[in-house]
C-alpha cells in the first residue's frame, strides 16, 4: 500500500498531473467549441471528486484525493482546463505524463494498486469523452456523443496504461 508521499516530489506532480492528462488527452485530441472544451473539463474534475467512496481501499487514491481536497480548501488556484487543452503540444505532453505516469506505478505500487488508479484514469477519460455532443450546430444538434476521433484517442490511452478501453 501507498501513499503520495511515498513518491518524490517530482513524481508526485506526475501523479497529480496524469488526472488531467487523461482528460486532456481526450479534448486536445478533439478540439471542440470553447463550451464543450469547458465542459469536458468539468465533467472530469466532477468525476475526480466524486470518487472518493469508489476507492477507498486504494491508499494511493485516496491520499490523492486529499490532496486535491487539501490544495481547494487552501484556494490554491487550478490550472485552466480549457486553456490547458489548446495550449501547443498539449496531447503529447498528456500522452507522455500518462506514460511517465504508468511507469512509476508499476515501480513503486502494489499491482492491485497500480492497476486500479491505471483504471481510474481510463475513467476519467471516458467521462471526458461522454462530457458533450460533438460537433453539430451551435446548439449543438446533430453532434454525436463520441466521436471517432476520441474513440481513437481512449483506446490509445487504454494501450498506454494497459487497461482496456
Amino acid at each position: 500500500m501507498t501513499v503520495l508521499a511515498d513518491y518524490t516530489t517530482e513524481e508526485q506532480r506526475v501523479l497529480l498531473r496524469s488526472l488531467s492528462a487523461a482528460a486532456l488527452a481526450i479534448s486536445a485530441a478533439s478540439p471542440g467549441r470553447s463550451v464543450e472544451t469547458a465542459s469536458e473539463g468539468v465533467a472530469a474534475a466532477e468525476f475526480v471528486l466524486g470518487s472518493e467512496g469508489v476507492y477507498l481501499d486504494n491508499t494511493l487514491i485516496g491520499s490523492i484525493l486529499f490532496e486535491l481536497s487539501r490544495r481547494a480548501r487552501a484556494d490554491e488556484p487550478f490550472p485552466s482546463f480549457t486553456d490547458q487543452a489548446v495550449e501547443d503540444n498539449a496531447l503529447p505532453r498528456a500522452l507522455d505524463v500518462l506514460r511517465a505516469a504508468d511507469a512509476l506505478l508499476r515501480a513503486k505500487s502494489s499491482p492491485k494498486e497500480s492497476a486500479e488508479y491505471r483504471q481510474w484514469l481510463m475513467a476519467i477519460a471516458r467521462r471526458t469523452a461522454e462530457a458533450g455532443k460533438e460537433g453539430g450546430n451551435f446548439l449543438g444538434w446533430g453532434g454525436v456523443q463520441v466521436n471517432e476521433v476520441e474513440r481513437d484517442m481512449l483506446a490509445q490511452v487504454a494501450q498506454i496504461l494497459g487497461v482496456e478501453a
